[in-house]
Parts: C-alpha cells; sequence; structure tokens
C-alpha cells in the first residue's frame, strides 16, 4: 500500500494537501481518530486499495496516542509517510481571520492565539525525522505543487531544493540553508534585471565569475556526503534552501545547478526544486 498520513496544525493547509491526493486517485479519510488507523489500515488493504491519503488533526480522539501507533505500524512493517503541515501563529491567524472560521480548539474563553499555541503543544510530540512542511509564505498552488513532488517520487529518498528572499523571511522547514548573497547581483545590470536565474543569459554571466565556481564546488562538496549520510539513516526527505536578496537571481540559480549536480551523480534519488517568489 501507497500510504501517507497527514498531520499538522490547524489552518496550515491539511485540507488542501488531503485534496490533492484525492485528486491523484488515492482514497482519501479525514480527521479519522487516532486509535483506528491501524484497523483502517487493514481494512483497506484487505479490499485491496492501494492509495491512501489519511488525515489526522489535534482534535483527533487519543491524538497523544499518534507516537505510539506509528512506531506500532513500523513494527507491522507497514510503510508509510508521514507529512506534518505547520505554519506561523500570525499566518494562521490571518487565514482564520480571512475565512471568518472558528479554530477547532477554540472554545468560548479561548483566543484564537492560545487555541493555536494549544494545537503547538499537543502536536510537539510527534519526531522531527518526518516531512515537514512550512506553509507560512505558501499560496494554495504551492502547496499543491510540493505535494505533487512528494506523490510523484516512487523512491525512498526526496531531496527538495528551494530558493527564497531573505527580505521576505526565512522558510522554516529547512533542513540546511546557505547563503548565496556574495555573488554578483544580476539586478544591478540594465540588461539582466529583470530576468530570473533560470534564463540562460543570467547563468552565462554568473558563471564568468570564479567565486560562482568556487560556491558551487563548495556547496556540492558538502552536501555529497550528508546526503548519503542521511539516506542510509533511513530518512526519507532532506529540504535544501538558498536564499538571496530578492530570490529572483542568484538564489534561482544557485538553485538549479545545485540539484542538476545532485541528480547526475544520484540517479537512484528524487530530487525536485521550487521557487518561492517565482513561485514555479
Amino acid at each position: 500500500m501507497n500510504l501517507y498520513i497527514i498531520t499538522g496544525l490547524s489552518g496550515a493547509g491539511k485540507t488542501n494537501a488531503l485534496r490533492t491526493f484525492e485528486d491523484n486517485n488515492y482514497y482519501c479519510i479525514d480527521n479519522l481518530p487516532a486509535k483506528l488507523l491501524p484497523n483502517a489500515i487493514q481494512d483497506l488493504g484487505n479490499n485491496q486499495i492501494k492509495s491512501v491519503a489519511i488525515s489526522i488533526d489535534s482534535r483527533s480522539l487519543n491524538i497523544e496516542m499518534l507516537p505510539l501507533i506509528l512506531e506500532e505500524l513500523k513494527h507491522l512493517k507497514v510503510s508509510f509517510k508521514l507529512i506534518f503541515l505547520t505554519a506561523s501563529i500570525e499566518q494562521i491567524i490571518k487565514r482564520f481571520n480571512e475565512s471568518r472560521r472558528k479554530h477547532p480548539l477554540s472554545k468560548n474563553k479561548t483566543s484564537l492565539r492560545e487555541a493555536i499555541v494549544k494545537d503547538q503543544e499537543i502536536l510537539s510530540m510527534l519526531e522531527d525525522d518526518y516531512i515537514h512542511i512550512d506553509t507560512s509564505n505558501l499560496n494554495l498552488t504551492s502547496l499543491n505543487v510540493k505535494i505533487n513532488d512528494l506523490i510523484d517520487s516512487k523512491l525512498s529518498f526526496h531531496i527538495h531544493l528551494s530558493s527564497f528572499a531573505y527580505k521576505k523571511a526565512i522558510p522554516l522547514d529547512i533542513d540546511f540553508i546557505f547563503d548565496v548573497r556574495e555573488l554578483p547581483n544580476p539586478f544591478y545590470k540594465d540588461d539582466l534585471k529583470n530576468l530570473t536565474g533560470l534564463d540562460l543569459s543570467l547563468k552565462k554571466y554568473l558563471l564568468e565569475f570564479e567565486e560562482t565556481k568556487e560556491i558551487i564546488q563548495d556547496i556540492s562538496s558538502f552536501l555529497r556526503p550528508r546526503i548519503r549520510k542521511y539516506a542510509l539513516q533511513g530518512r526519507k526527505y532532506l529540504a535544501i534552501g538558498f536564499g538571496c536578496t530578492g530570490g529572483r537571481h542568484r538564489s534561482v540559480f544557485v538553485t538549479e545547478e545545485i540539484a542538476n549536480i545532485i541528480k547526475s551523480n544520484n540517479n537512484d534519488l528524487h530530487v525536485s526544486t521550487f521557487h518561492r517568489e517565482l513561485d514555479v
């Protein structure tokens, strides 16, 4: 069975993530009580259902049992991937205010912020080595891209590389972050400022500089042994970020260069890229 378990903070995008799985012909179950998970998986397997996505959140009965239940699944040799969706408190407050929905943990004397903090506390018992996706700076399309990347992966280890702008905040769901602002900035070249790191002429410009080649070499040398180490440790997902000032030129270029190097050296790994400020 190809099984994904989706959990995380209310307002972080679990419903939208589950809808993406449904669009990919997954059998989806929303807000399943945690203690019913093993039996549900067994019943689905008995009915020859091959692709399943199950959402569990802090409203679930016996949510405190989820870590033990996940360990039980591992002991039973049930293969699964757990996706943990999170977002900043400010972003979740904004989303609930815009939708005019009530937070599921909100009560008469509980503020929205207090409900979100309680949600964080309840779910804090989950381990750190699952797939974490921070949706604070992701729109619906961007979240769909990330989920589709995971679904499309037929390989056991997924490396996701992304570019971002420092002036728009550092992503929180990143394992390694590289600052590439030391490279020459194409923004100050009139013929390049309106291009992006995906354009050939901008790539050629950056590769004219020795420091560009050096930073590409340094980053790839740093990552090479660590990628293999994480894969051998049984990790399923590694997120790598590259930042520059505006997130459109240098970081995009370096992200693509490093992704191509990783792909050329690791045919058995799934590698994907995302450029936050370009939304591609």
